[in-house]
């Protein structure tokens, strides 16, 4: 119903009016809008594209005059305003948005305190019939819901509602209010030193992280490995693991490798928590005997690939500096080998190259986390 709360998910501003009835009372809000408009009208960083404003009627009543009554109030409100501000009709945009049953449900949504509050949402939710809604409701328990709905919810809904639109829909940044406020409508140029002032001081704000880890799953395999992982930006951060292995198992098994995966991390939230997406690649050297049949070593020329990868990082204690991660990652690896018998001194009998697809990263690993500020 309102083509500007759901394109640029703004603040409207309502003048309530009395029950059927659409004059406008002077007030103090009224008062405060028109100073703000003739505000914005004299200030040079402003850029105004347009007034919009709705007119509704709660939904109780006759459905034709609460659609009449949308009309009138809308109407009423782009008069009083072109009479203060001086708006052409061509300045405003004035909407008749009828009666205002998503008000209604909004309110219910956010827990209004009245009876049989789920029914009533069943209802809006299933009925789009609006008479057919009034009677359904009335008959949830002869109507006392329905006049509580009329006494506590349906007031404001009796309003006008306006919206000042700029030219260019301002980007969304994270910064306190009055900063915000500042950067409403402003001209390109005004609004793109601003934007970067800003978007400047809240990153001198935000720390910079830091933290070393350890894959507990490669442990249990006997490999010994440690990891650094560091934030490239505010959503991305680099990891680099490192696995080394130069012991032998027994005499005829042995896992000997020295590797490493660096992965680009892109985290949606703030980094090292929650989820993420990667992309790794990973070189390794290697040398290993698992059976009799043979033991494999790469021929100066370690294997290497590429892969992909999701996971999800946990923080506990009262910094949120301890952590856990959990990460699976698919992608291939090409490597070469040389085989040789699996015994003190065996023969080389066998030389080759071949190429894996599948899981190419799995770790459940343990982090300690840092969080430094950053220089001005």
């Amino acid at each position: 119903m309102d083509s500007v709360y759901y394109s640029h998910n703004t603040s409207i501003i309502p003048v309530v009016f009395r029950v059927n009835k659409y004059d406008l009372q002077p007030n103090s809000q009224l008062d405060t809008i028109v100073q703000e408009l003739r505000s914005l009208q004299g200030d040079t960083t402003v850029r105004i594209a347009r007034v919009w404003i709705g007119g509704s009627a709660s939904p109780e009543g006759p459905l034709g005059w609460n659609y009449r009554l949308g009309e009138y109030r809308s109407q009423a409100l782009a008069r009083y305003l072109s009479q203060q501000v001086g708006f052409r009709q061509e300045q405003m945009e004035v909407v008749n948005l009828g009666e205002d049953w998503y008000s209604f449900e909004l309110a219910l949504k956010h827990g209004a305190p009245i009876p049989h509050r789920e029914e009533v949402l069943a209802i809006l939710q299933r009925e789009p019939d609006a008479a057919q809604r009034k009677q359904q409701i009335i008959a949830l328990d002869g109507g006392y819901t329905w006049h509580r709905i009329i006494r506590d919810l349906f007031p404001p809904f009796r309003n006008a509602r306006l919206a000042i639109v700029c030219h260019e829909q301002p980007r969304v940044i994270s910064v306190a209010p009055a900063r915000l406020s500042l950067y409403r409508c402003a001209k390109p140029e005004f609004r793109s030193m601003l934007f970067s002032t800003l978007l400047r001081r809240d990153e001198e704000k935000r720390p910079w992280h830091l933290a070393v880890k350890s894959n507990l799953l490669v442990l249990a395999a006997t490999v010994a490995n440690a990891g650094v992982e560091v934030e490239l930006w505010s959503h991305g951060t680099l990891d680099i693991p490192v696995f080394y292995s130069p012991y032998d198992l027994t005499p005829t098994r042995k896992l000997r490798v020295l590797a490493t995966q660096p992965e680009l991390r892109w985290w949606p939230g703030s980094v090292m928590q929650g989820h993420f997406v990667g992309l790794h690649t990973h070189v390794v050297g290697f040398n290993v005997a698992l059976n009799d049949k043979g033991r494999y070593q790469d021929p100066n020329h370690a294997l290497w690939g590429m892969g992909v990868s999701y996971g999800y990082a946990l923080s506990w204690g009262k910094s949120k500096q301890w952590g856990v991660e959990f990460t699976l990652g698919v992608g291939f690896a090409e490597y070469d080998y040389d085989v040789y018998r699996n015994r003190p001194d065996g023969p080389l009998f066998k030389s080759g190259s071949d190429w894996y697809w599948g899981i190419t990263r799995a770790g459940i690993s343990l982090s300690y986390k840092w969080a430094f500020p950053r220089k001005r």
